[in-house]
């Protein structure tokens, strides 16, 4: 009887044991799921109200014009962002979060102070456009608060993978003792242990279900963070193409993957990646974004079978399936990413994401990459003309000297400009100089550079050009002008310049000043030709001037 009672007491307490344990493995899972996914639902919600408010500005920023629904739209997802922030610092105050996020608040603010400056400015009036600058800075402090977030659910994830090592450990311990219950055989034990036995081994499989999706996600978020800095460090596209190709190489390491990008007109696309260069099988010939499904609808596409009735028509016949991802830039659809396996055998729903989290990097970093390029030449080329500001043709002019290239100097003055604004205005003033500009354009040479050096005077600098051969060039610019002022849209007026050569000075600034010189000289024997530096005779030609045009209205 002692016995008996002995392993009724001991077959008792160990299924009593394994349900207390299995109950604290439960427990354990509840509390962390209620704790994390409590932090990683507003991370979502900020991480999509982010992108939902990106679009909006991308699709300003890519020359849509603004208009009220647009900006209604920005405004609201603004809005969503603001209110998942407030939930979100209301979690992370929770004493056992304390420290999860410490630079998300200052992130925060200097995103809301970028981001409320660009709707302020886009709120102006209908029909404006976005600002280059602010989004830039809009977009750069999107990007700080995205990469905060992502550290954040970093953080989550890594202790999630904590609470359940403990809640799995729990489990183990469960089983252990069930496993000593049914050894002692005791009926009572064994019809207890069948029942935590079913509840333990439940929440055994829950726990390994939900450790092996965590460690996908905590894969994922590691694999697009190194992305991320990686895309950093890429200061033009090619280097981030490169990238863009090695993080392809690795997302879907046993599937052939390019990348198309349309080109300037949008019409035509052109194979910028390879990721495959010994491919099996040709590569995607779709010619435009217009003909590509993933492209034109802006959503990812899986084809599983290159004859199947709805397969992509620039699949069939290649003997593979594929995998399309959309790459937009600015808010315009301007690409595709292409990975291609065995006929039957489409790429797997891990790679369909993480080819996803690739295109969509890459796209942040082309629009921001594009965004800089934009803003880069605003500053350094004159708003009316297109041409080179003199500050940026003095800043870029001293990698053609330290080249050891000689070159010439023209200095040219638009002949009777300020009598040409008081007879015919000055809109008609600007058209001359827009005029002026357009047949330089069309008269050098894409090596030389052509500047607005200030009002109406105008510096081109000729490599690899003697001052004797730079009389022709500019005979030539003198020639088309006064063939395109011939159409009269544009009142007649003439153009005087002076030559001098790098080899006559010490620097380019006395180079200049001695064209300038042989510019005054040109102006002080009559205008209207051209005076070399050092030279005793001038260049003029004969032109029958009607007193129709400007020098009639000045003389007649």
């Amino acid at each position: 009887m002692a016995l008996a009672a002995v392993l009724m007491a001991v077959a008792v307490g160990s299924g009593l044991l394994g349900a207390f344990n299995s109950n604290r493995a439960e427990a354990e899972i509840s509390a962390v799921a209620n704790r994390d996914v409590s932090l990683l639902t507003p991370v979502r919600q900020m991480q999509d109200g982010l992108a939902q408010f990106q679009a909006v500005v991308d699709q300003a920023s890519g020359g849509a014009a603004t208009t009220p629904a647009s900006l209604a739209a920005g405004i609201t997802y603004s809005t969503s962002l603001a209110q998942s922030y407030q939930t979100l610092q209301h979690v992370l105050a929770l004493p056992d979060n304390a420290g999860l996020a410490p630079r998300l608040d200052t992130l925060e603010q200097a995103f809301v102070a970028s981001e409320t400056g660009l709707v302020t400015y886009v709120a102006g009036a209908t029909g404006t456009r976005v600002n280059p600058a602010s989004v830039v800075a809009e977009r750069q402090a999107a990007h700080n608060l995205d990469g905060a977030l992502i550290t954040l659910q970093s953080a989550v994830t890594a202790r999630l993978v904590r609470s359940a090592d403990r809640a799995r450990a729990l489990a183990r311990d469960a089983r252990n003792d069930l496993l000593w219950c049914l050894a002692i055989g005791f009926p009572f034990g064994l019809a207890v242990t069948a029942l935590v036995a079913r509840k333990a081994i439940r929440v055994e499989r829950d726990d390994a279900r939900r450790g092996a999706e965590q460690a996908v996600v905590t894969q994922r978020n590691e694999f697009e963070g190194r992305l991320q800095q990686a895309l950093e460090m890429a200061r033009s596209e090619a280097p981030a193409l490169d990238i863009v190709a090695q993080a392809l190489s690795e997302a879907a390491p046993h599937a052939e993957a390019e990348m198309l990008l349309a080109d300037s007109s949008r019409a035509h696309f052109r194979r910028v990646l390879d990721a495959a260069p010994e491919r099996s099988n040709a590569g995607c010939g779709v010619i435009s974004p217009h003909e590509c499904p993933a492209a034109s609808s802006g959503q990812t596409k899986v084809f599983p079978d290159s004859s199947a009735l709805g397969a992509c028509p620039n699949l069939r016949g290649r003997g593979c399936s594929a995998l399309c991802v959309p790459v937009s830039i600015a808010g315009n659809s301007a690409g595709v990413i292409h990975v291609t396996s065995a006929d039957g055998s489409p790429p797997s729903e891990e790679v369909r994401r993480d080819v996803e989290v690739v295109a969509r990097r890459a796209s942040e970093r082309f629009a921001m990459l594009r965004a800089f390029e934009v803003s880069q030449t605003q500053a350094n080329t004159d708003s009316l003309t297109g041409l080179l500001t003199r500050r940026s043709l003095e800043s870029s002019i001293g990698e053609l000297e330290d080249s050891g290239i000689p070159y010439a100097i023209a200095y040219g003055d638009l002949d009777h400009f300020k009598q040409l604004n008081d007879v015919f205005g000055h809109s008609a003033g600007d058209r001359a100089l827009r005029a002026f500009s357009h047949v330089l354009r069309d008269s050098l040479r894409p090596t030389d550079v052509a500047c607005r050096y200030g009002g109406e005077e105008f510096v081109i600098v000729l490599p690899d050009c003697a001052a004797d051969q730079a009389v022709p060039v500019l005979e030539r610019v003198r020639e088309q002008l006064a063939k395109r002022l011939s159409s009269g849209k544009v009142p007649e007026f003439t153009v005087s310049f002076g030559i001098a050569s790098s080899d006559q000075a010490a620097s380019f600034e006395q180079t200049v000043h001695l064209a300038d010189e042989a510019l005054l000289q040109a102006k002080a024997a009559g205008r209207d030709r051209i005076v070399t530096a050092g030279v005793a005779h001038h260049h003029d030609r004969d032109v029958d001037r009607s007193p129709v045009g400007l020098e009639g209205l000045l003389t007649g």
